[in-house]
């Protein structure tokens, strides 16, 4: 048997259509939001199962045969994904309703394949200002009344200028569609529309002069391997390699700095790169602590033989630590590290082209000796 899985929107029981309309009305059992379940008839032979909250551990309860109430496009950042996620055994059949992504697009005349979608429900929205700052247009799925004012800080703190409108109780008799005013008091169902006032604005990171080149930075970032995890960047600077690696895959950075001035620097440059990220102001974090475990690693300042073995040790299979150094002792130190774990040395020596006399000529820079050590699959 298969669990049912019904899409309603805020025009509730008379925006259904007659198919969705009858299997709610031939349910034995049907879970749902409390304002979900509200609009439903009260002739309905149904037992009606509220959420509980958190809602998560309440999907244990979901039985073959019973039927669940979604808000709008039940497989769109909706319970339906989440089902499928947290309850595979489950068989679903999905009856969708219009998504309030559609139904903002349609209100505003954007065409949907040009528009990004963020969700800032139960997660960091922090994506939004990637979209704005490439000038795309994003409608953003709120968790509350109070997601219009977060957003709009989270976009000043970034600096970036964009219009925003916030789209109320879509499709239903108390829609409302407005520009967005500060502590305006808006209903809990909304969506938010963000509209850059310009094109694309480039991102330069923040720095006191300690920021690893944009070509070395490069070929350190292919050599980490980007994904949508965490990175760990021990000896951040300015974060320029660790937040150089999410916005490339979408993913989040630990930053370890030992000088409190820049690792607020780091701060920054994450706010208004748009990345998640959590600072750690310290010579070397305690890898025993609650961070997130992390996908690939970089060292690119304080390498020593403890903390190496220390980041071997947590990575997961496959993962990757990649560690640069300019030093003669850290070069050695990296040598005898690659003899010792594994992986592979590389040399980069790049050279500029500078004024000597009346012409020109090209002055070296120190050489970055680089270890990647990439942990087998077991």
């Amino acid at each position: 048997m298969t669990v049912v899985v019904v899409g309603i929107g805020a025009d509730g029981w008379s925006g259904l259509t007659e198919g969705s309309r009858q299997e709610l009305q031939r349910a034995r059992v049907i879970h749902g939001a409390p304002r979900q379940l509200q609009y439903l008839p009260a002739d309905l032979a149904a037992d009606l199962r509220p959420w509980p909250s958190p809602m998560i551990p309440g999907l244990a309860s979901v039985r073959p045969g019973e039927h669940v109430l979604a808000s709008g496009d039940p497989m769109f950042y909706g319970i339906g994904a989440t089902l499928t996620r947290h309850r595979p055994d489950l068989v679903l059949r999905v009856l969708p309703h219009l998504s309030s992504f559609a139904l903002a697009c349609a209100r505003l005349g954007w065409p949907a394949q040009d528009v990004v979608v963020v969700s800032a429900v139960a997660r960091d929205p922090a994506p939004l200002v990637q979209a704005v700052r490439a000038g795309r247009r994003v409608i953003a799925l709120s968790e509350s009344g109070a997601t219009p004012d977060a957003l709009a800080d989270l976009l000043a703190e970034a600096a970036l200028a964009a219009d925003l409108t916030v789209l109320e109780q879509l499709g239903g008799e108390r829609e409302r569609v407005r520009p967005w005013h500060r502590g305006a008091g808006v209903d809990d169902l909304n969506v938010v529309a963000v509209e850059p006032r310009a094109g694309a604005v480039p991102f330069e990171f923040e720095h006191d002069g300690q920021i690893t080149k944009s070509d070395i930075r490069a070929v350190t970032v292919a050599a980490l391997r980007p994904s949508s995890g965490w990175v760990w960047d021990f000896g951040a600077g300015s974060g320029s390699v660790g937040i150089s690696w999410a916005l490339a895959a979408g993913g989040s950075v630990v930053a370890v700095e030992r000088r409190a001035d820049r690792a607020d620097r780091v701060r920054r440059n994450a706010a208004r790169a748009g990345v998640r990220n959590e600072v750690v102001v310290a010579d070397s974090a305690d890898l025993s602590t609650d961070l997130p475990r992390p996908d690939a690693i970089f060292i690119g300042g304080g390498l020593t033989e403890t903390l190496a073995a220390a980041c071997v040790g947590i990575l997961p299979p496959g993962g990757r630590l990649v560690a640069n150094t300019v030093t003669v002792e850290g070069q050695t130190r990296a040598a005898l590290l690659c003899a010792r774990f594994g992986g592979a040395l590389r040399s980069y020596t790049v050279a500029d082209q500078r004024p000597l006399g009346a012409g020109t000529a090209w002055e070296p820079r120190r050489p970055v000796v680089q270890w990647i050590y990439v942990k087998e699959e077991v």
